[in-house]
């Protein structure tokens, strides 16, 4: 199966001096932050992370849950553009063809 990205959910929540941000179809990923959006950012960066050395290793993930999506067909760009943010994250693999 060839993989051309995943979307992942990335959530929020008030922590002891600021935010935590995870992603639970991720996993592993528990970033803080001392406002919501830098919380957000560090856990979106961290799974992309962890999913691209994933990918870089030969072991992805390849089956969908509630929290991440498989893209195995390259994203139209209608598809990309509903995303709203690093709070719904996408990353493309290497092998993704940039939209139109």
């Amino acid at each position: 199966m060839k993989i051309y990205g995943y979307l992942f959910a990335v959530n929020v929540q008030d922590g002891e001096s600021g935010f935590v941000a995870y992603t639970p179809g991720v996993g592993g990923v528990y970033e803080e932050g001392p406002t919501e959006e830098e919380a957000i950012n560090n856990a979106y960066e961290a799974a992309c992370a962890i999913l691209e050395t994933r990918l870089e290793r030969n072991d992805p993930i390849t089956e969908d849950n509630p929290y991440l999506k498989v893209l195995t067909a390259p994203p139209r760009k209608s598809y990309i553009d509903t995303i709203t943010g690093v709070r719904d994250g996408y990353i493309a693999t290497p092998r993704c063809l940039a939209p139109a």
